[in-house]
């Protein structure tokens, strides 16, 4: 699956216009979409008349609860687009997070639980800000989409937002391809294709050909609570979408398939494949390493784990049933909670037991 992270840090820029949109042009190109909400303000889901007050469940849940899977938030909104809402909730992420291990990977470690045929492209529609929200849908994403609008703070903030995803990929290890739209122009005005000449001086190589102009019709499809495609697919704003979503498709490097599952290993450590549930230690000092846990009745020889010759990690492919499970490695005889694993219980004597939902 193919995700994109909308970002930027500056408001006003049509950020959430653009996910939206955009999410709807590729639905319309028969992509099967999921435009997920991270933003606090949930102004995505109130785009597409998400009453998010109603909601027992939103990307809050998705992120806080283990338990919560991206099947108990999804609102399915036209036949190849859905939509995880969000909440104000959200706001209180930064700080109910700050303590935990891995707490930038929720995101991705419920993503990466999605059936690989589930989706085709997933849209994150980031916070106005620069936090642990963003970091979230940056690690969960392999691309960034930076909205532009046609002002002079736009230009220079997006100079300081490059600058800090290149900061955000070295210190998560993790690259992004990053991408320039320009959004809102009025290409009637000099102002408007200076500024333009402008960005694509100094960030051509990344800019879309394509830009979306200044249009009430965008405006009045979010008072509706719809893409411009169900308000009207012949307009100039939908057909500019439409040539978007093409160009993007058209740039798209998809990851080679070994480079994505060395990646999902280190990210998240038990996950999915057809033959059961993977689990992958990387412990290059240790001699023996089993896993065990409630799929074992808690057994003390467990289960062993293999080491792979060709990256030296510690993997065991075992058959087990759907549900939720308490489990701990045993490393050289020394029992510990998986370290590639956020999810955790803490059992009656106080030590923390990894959990695995499957």
């Amino acid at each position: 699956m193919r995700t994109i992270a909308v970002m930027n840090q500056k408001g006003g820029c049509g950020k959430t216009t653009i996910a939206i949109n955009l999410a709807g042009a590729f639905a319309q190109l028969d992509r099967r979409v999921l435009l997920i909400d991270l933003d606090p303000q949930a102004h995505a889901s109130v785009g597409l008349k998400i009453e998010t007050e109603q909601l027992e469940t939103t990307t809050y849940e998705l992120l806080m609860d283990p338990t919560i899977m991206v099947k108990d938030v999804l609102i399915r909104k036209t036949e190849n687009l859905s939509l995880l809402p969000a909440s104000t909730g959200l706001n209180a992420v930064e700080q109910e997070l700050a303590d935990r291990d891995g707490r930038e990977r929720h995101l991705a470690d419920k993503l990466l639980r999605l059936p690989p045929d589930a989706f085709d492209i997933l849209i994150i529609d980031c916070p106005p800000s620069v936090g642990l929200l963003t970091f979230n849908a940056l690690i969960a994403a392999k691309e960034v989409l930076i909205p532009v609008d046609a002002s002079f703070f736009s230009l220079h903030g997006l100079i300081k937002l490059r600058e800090t995803i290149e900061v955000i990929e070295e210190e998560l290890d993790h690259k992004l391809q990053v991408r320039v739209v320009c959004n809102n122009l009025d290409t009637r005005t000099h102002f408007s294709n200076d500024l333009l000449a402008e960005t694509a001086k100094f960030h051509g190589a990344i800019l879309t050909k394509t830009y979306i102009s200044n249009t009430v019709r965008l405006k009045e499809a979010a008072a509706k609570g719809v893409s411009i495609f169900e308000l009207d697919r012949s307009s100039k704003a939908a057909q500019q979408f439409l040539s978007l979503a093409r160009e993007l498709i058209e740039k798209y490097i998809e990851i080679e398939q070994d480079e994505l599952n060395s990646w999902i290993e280190k990210l998240y450590g038990p996950r999915t494949v057809s033959e059961g549930v993977l689990f992958t230690l990387d412990a290059p000092d240790a001699d023996e390493v089993l896993v065990t846990g409630e799929f074992t009745n808690w057994s003390r020889e467990g289960i062993p784990l293999e080491r792979d010759a060709a990256d030296g990690r510690w993997k065991a492919i075992i058959d087990i049933e759907p549900g939720e499970y308490e489990y701990r490695f045993v490393v050289d005889g020394v029992w510990i909670r998986d370290p590639n694993n956020k999810d955790y219980i803490r059992n009656e004597f106080g030590q923390e037991n990894s959990l695995l939902v499957i």
